[in-house]
């Protein structure tokens, strides 16, 4: 008769909920300006088009780019949220 195999009991971790956003109070409308490129990197720059986008009044404001390599945030590159309200400023402009 063959024997039966030892399992060992594995504690499953406790179910974790789901992760809730916080909303703002008080949502405050992100502010999109656009730049000169030529006052701000230079007359010699490759530069098309800066934007500065400021999320909210209390943050710093983001640089965004572009150029050859694209759209991009000077700080938190092609990801950050700030280069979609670019992108969308200069789409709604032309």
């Amino acid at each position: 008769m063959a024997r039966a195999r030892f399992k060992p009991i594995v504690k499953q971790p406790p179910p974790v909920a789901p992760e809730t956003t916080q909303f703002d109070m008080f949502p405050e409308k992100p502010e999109v300006m656009r730049l000169n490129p030529r006052s701000v990197a230079g007359a010699q720059t490759s530069v098309v088009e800066i934007v500065r986008v400021r999320m909210r009044s209390i943050e710093p404001p983001h640089l965004i780019f572009h150029d050859r390599h694209g759209w991009y945030c000077e700080t938190h590159g092609v990801h950050c949220a700030a280069v979609a309200l670019a992108k969308k400023l200069v789409a709604r402009d032309e």
